[in-house]
């Protein structure tokens, strides 16, 4: 079988550094592992697919050397780590700790971090602000004490080489005082140190104050460089959140209007209206569509007098301040906050924009029990409520997985098309829980064709969903995940939660991004266990079913009845209520489930067990899988030898 027949293109290598050290696949992510930089949106770039590290594609395409002006003498290179490789040392401009890739020189002791090499380099500062020559970028790491602040450091100074003066570049760029926008009434100050009054904090932004910043000391106000640099308006006008001009007065304690929050001391004002806002909530999106609900949301100044909760975090929403609410969903508010924050709300402002409320159904009902579904429009098919729960020969077509005794459609006509009845509801279009975009159904099967899923990193066959832009790739049992996700392990509903840092499923206690999260208590599950079947049939137990248990723990101690290994009785395993024998889920499964068997897919039945090409062990799982000559084991060996195979055809 061909390596273009088996795995699509979406996991196909990248051409980057990065292929000599990660198996990647396109995907989109939040914090990358090659900058330690995430961002407040879904950003493209690349997942490998054995360390589930993410990787900006920005990053991925970096430069293999450059040239920087805080290193002249020599050229950087940029430098990859594997993923078991530790990162030891820090940024020699920032001082933060550097990632999986960085640039160094390989003389000296150098090394800067993606974000830093980016940064343009300024050489000479002129204007005599703080010092009567001009100051020029010394390129080198060398001990000074600024003449401006009295800090000793190491960094790369500014000096005057007149008067062998050396100061910081902020130090360097500031003025003794300044007039500021967002405190008219008195001058700011220059400062070095920060008084003992104070709280130590940037009045606007509530930053940490550092080595320089503005002060008054009339009105104990202070504002770091950056807020100095770039203030915010004092007054706004045209505004969505009021009819009238708006003041910023800071440093008042208030209760935000708009969101019903007291968290920011530095409220705009109406004082014809006593209207207080933050900043934030000033440009209010009147009409927006959250993943949490079906129809649209509507921005309201107040809601009915009332006891009422949010709909997204459960917390009291205070009535007489602004909220959300649904026209069609009378009990439904929701915090300014709530809806708006990322992974909620896609960002889109819907007022003034007609609402296309047709949706079109996958299938087409003829009569009672008999539909025409859009994936198998030649032929009709026909409800069976109930099957043969001994009949494994009946697959879906959607999912792979037999139908045993579950509700299905099959074809009138032909002897090999069936589907659950539930897979004949899978919408043909979907905005995708995790990376929120729109995804379409597509039902083709072409033979010996195997995907990859970027959700729960499982190889597989059948139906599939995939983004417009054709850069994500998802089975029927990921891209198909609404929230709220309801599963029978847990009391409370589960959303979707994309996060930054890894999670620990509480199903089988790996490391996962892509997790469905319980708001009311710690309890996260990976889509690879929230889409595991609930029955199952074994040749170990060829007479009963096998359930899944949810970390019921039957006994003090199981063990498995294949692997014969002990089992944790709080994670999941399978068991056959009628024999009280106990398994391993990956050991009922195997890696390769969603597969249904076929010429390279073949059962590990026989009696003898092969031996893995790639690992070198035995095949303990109950399928394996002949993939380009050699006969493997695991999806990890199916990764390895992906890349072996990649490296070998991109080497010189």
């Amino acid at each position: 079988m061909k390596l273009s027949s088996f795995i699509m293109k979406v996991i196909m290598p990248s051409h980057t550094i990065l292929d000599k050290h990660y198996t990647l696949f396109r995907t989109r992510g939040l914090q990358c592992d090659g900058c330690n930089h995430g961002k407040d949106y879904y950003s493209e770039g690349y997942r490998c697919m054995q360390s589930r590290l993410y990787f900006h594609i920005e990053c991925a395409k970096s430069d293999l050397e450059i040239h920087n002006l805080y290193h002249p003498q020599h050229s950087l290179h940029l430098k990859v780590l594997a993923a078991n490789e530790d990162v030891n040392g820090e940024c020699k401009l920032c001082r933060g700790n550097l990632a999986k890739m960085y640039y160094y020189c390989s003389i000296c002791d150098f090394a800067i971090d993606l974000i830093c090499a980016r940064k343009e380099v300024v050489t000479k500062i002129e204007g005599r602000k703080t010092h009567e020559h001009s100051l020029s970028l010394v390129s080198k790491m060398i001990m000074f004490t600024c003449h401006l602040c009295g800090l000793l450091d190491d960094r790369f100074p500014y000096a005057c080489n007149l008067c062998d003066l050396s100061f910081h570049k902020d130090c360097a760029e500031s003025t003794p005082d300044i007039n500021y926008s967002c405190h008219p009434k008195h001058l700011l100050k220059r400062l070095t140190h920060v008084p003992s009054y104070t709280d130590g904090k940037c009045c606007l932004c509530g930053s940490k104050l550092h080595n320089l910043f503005y002060h008054c000391s009339i009105c104990n106000f202070s504002v770091d460089v950056n807020c100095a640099k770039n203030p915010p308006a004092f007054t706004l006008t045209h505004l969505k959140a009021h009819e009238h001009s708006l003041i910023l007065m800071p440093q008042r304690s208030f209760v935000c209007s708009a969101c019903g929050m007291d968290d920011d001391p530095n409220p705009y004002v109406c004082p014809h209206c006593n209207f207080m806002v933050h900043r934030n909530c000033i440009d209010i999106p009147r009409v927006i569509k959250i993943y949490r609900h079906d129809h649209r949301i509507y921005y309201n100044h107040s809601l009915d007098a009332g006891d009422w909760k949010c709909g997204v975090c459960h917390k009291k929403i205070n009535w007489t301040c602004g909220a959300y609410s649904c026209s069609q969903c009378p009990d439904l508010a929701i915090h300014l906050r709530c809806a708006t924050r990322f992974g909620i709300w896609d960002g889109v402002e819907l007022e003034g924009i007609s609402e296309n409320t047709l949706e079109v159904k996958p299938y087409e009902e003829i009569e009672e029990g008999v539909i025409k579904h859009f994936s198998h429009e030649e032929h009709t098919l026909k409800l069976k409520e109930e099957s043969d729960a001994n009949d494994e020969c009946v697959w879906c077509k959607a999912c792979t997985y037999p139908i045993f005794s579950s509700p299905s459609y099959s074809c009138m006509e032909c002897d090999d098309f069936s589907l659950h009845k539930k897979c004949v509801y899978l919408p043909k279009k979907k905005i995708d829980s995790f990376s929120k975009i729109s995804t379409t159904l597509i039902t083709d099967l072409p033979a010996y064709r195997g995907y990859y899923c970027v959700a729960c990193q499982n190889f597989f066959q059948g139906f599939r969903y995939k983004s417009d832009d054709e850069t994500i790739c998802m089975d029927v049992r990921c891209g198909s995940i609404s929230e709220p996700f309801f599963h029978e392990s847990h009391p409370h509903l589960l959303y979707a939660n994309y996060s930054s840092g890894d999670r620990i499923c509480n199903a089988c206690g790996d490391k996962a991004t892509m997790v469905l999260s319980c708001e009311e208590c710690e309890f996260d599950l990976d889509l690879k266990c929230s889409s595991m079947p609930k029955i199952v049939k074994h040749e170990n137990d060829k007479d009963h079913f096998l359930s899944l248990c949810y970390g019921e723990k039957k006994c003090d101690q199981c063990w498995c009845d294949i692997c014969e290994e002990t089992i944790n009785p709080e994670q999941w395993f399978y068991s056959c209520d009628q024999c009280g024998i106990t398994f391993h889920i990956r050991c009922t499964l195997g890696d390769f489930i969603w597969f249904k068997p076929e010429k390279y897919l073949i059962l590990n039945n026989r009696a003898t067990r092969p031996f893995c090409d790639c690992c070198n062990s035995r095949c303990k799982y109950p399928t394996i899988i002949i993939f380009e000559g050699s006969t493997l084991c695991s999806q990890q060996c199916v990764a390895n030898k992906l890349r072996e195979i990649w490296n070998y055809s991109t080497s010189p």
